[in-house]
């Protein structure tokens, strides 16, 4: 009798936690790579932020945009330089993720894009 009790609770405890896990949606439930995606999206914009505080300081400065938003140009503005998360490299012009692309506009006018994971993009400002 006191078999078949304790059989019957662990049978109840399962069925309980299976339905509970059977209820959860994928956005529900989050996984450890969407989780590090996730983190590395957020680093790559503040990575992204500060090459923007880099572009605003050079204008203040000369009263144009810079020719380019590269380590060279804004290195003494920008300290210390942003890392790219997937890669570790410093980030750096181009299109992968943790990458970014800017465009000199006319006067002070820019855009900068961050790459993030997934094809998304980070637009600035």
């Amino acid at each position: 009798m006191r078999r078949r009790r304790a059989l019957a609770i662990a049978l109840v405890t399962i069925a309980v936690a299976t339905a509970g896990l059977v209820g959860c949606g994928k956005d529900e439930v989050a996984s450890p790579t969407s989780q590090i995606d996730v983190a590395k999206d957020t680093s790559a914009k503040a990575g992204i932020l500060a090459i923007e505080t880099g572009i605003k300081a050079y204008i203040a400065a000369t009263g144009a945009a810079p020719p380019e938003a590269s380590q060279d140009v804004l290195g003494s503005l920008v300290q210390p330089w942003p890392e790219n998360p997937w890669t570790k490299a410093p980030m750096a012009e181009g299109t992968d993720p943790g990458d970014y692309t800017y465009s000199r506009g006319t006067g002070t006018g820019y855009t900068l894009v961050g790459h993030l994971s997934g094809g998304k993009e980070y637009a600035k400002p």
